[in-house]
């Protein structure tokens, strides 16, 4: 988990690379441990960062989360927020009455969320999912961040591409999980809507796990992170990978 989101925080930092300013909005599982880690790491390697974290359920029994969460408490530039103060910064940018860039980051559900976002988070959700619609979506002084898969995504299929959350960067954690894996592909042309090519585009890879034997086993030839490769992330295309 700390790599994982120390290679997330890499490719985070390098694409929200003049910001300053970053909400982490974490879960209550694996997925939101790992925003506890990228959060720390922000706040240590980007000067004068500001990182806010939201984790409404905290750690409950586990002593890993809970140590996680203690780190960040201790590190300078982090501050844990409750849910009004992010649902307020992301409507001073829906207003766009934000003049400092905000990065927010998407730690809430991983690969095992299925169904409907329930409380505390939908009504968080909901806002950020309308940062990210419309035209002026990138006149609005926002970034927006998934950890593995956007969150309110099945893992067995794909958003609602029209109408859903879809962040301007996705991160996935060792492999693309299954509703990720497919909206690169170009053979799917129209049917895919313009904001699922242009994720497309922004889709990386992260969390250097992966054995040959494993690549094998599971047909993930085409990832090209492994145990012991020197880079945190990588740029994940799918279909032109397949094709080179």
């Amino acid at each position: 988990m700390r790599r994982a989101g120390e290679q997330a925080a890499t490719a985070t930092l390098d694409a929200a690379s003049d910001v300053r300013r970053f909400c982490v909005l974490c879960g209550p599982g694996n997925n939101g441990g790992d925003g506890l880690v990228l959060a720390r790491e922000c706040a240590t390697r980007r000067s004068g960062a500001e990182v806010m974290v939201w984790y409404p359920k905290g750690p409950g029994k586990s002593e890993l989360y809970a140590k996680l969460a203690e780190e960040c408490r201790r590190t300078p530039g982090v501050a844990f927020v409750d849910e009004e103060t992010v649902s307020a910064l992301v409507q001073s940018h829906l207003n766009k009455a934000s003049a400092t860039s905000t990065c927010f980051v998407d730690a809430l559900f991983g690969f095992s969320f299925r169904g409907p976002v329930r409380e505390p988070y939908v009504g968080v959700m909901q806002l950020l999912t309308t940062l990210t619609l419309g035209d002026d979506a990138g006149e609005r002084a926002a970034f927006t961040v998934s950890l593995d898969i956007p969150s309110g995504w099945s893992v067995d299929g794909t958003s609602e591409a029209d109408s859903g959350f879809v962040p301007d960067l996705l991160i996935s954690l060792t492999a693309p999980k299954r509703c990720c894996a497919t909206f690169d592909n170009p053979a799917l042309g129209d049917a895919r809507s313009a904001r699922l090519k242009r994720l497309a585009q922004t889709h990386v890879v992260a969390g250097s796990f992966l054995t040959d034997e494993m690549c094998q086993k599971y047909g993930l030839q085409a990832i090209p992170l492994r145990i012991g490769s020197s880079v945190d992330y990588v740029p994940l295309d799918l279909s032109r990978l397949e094709r080179s």
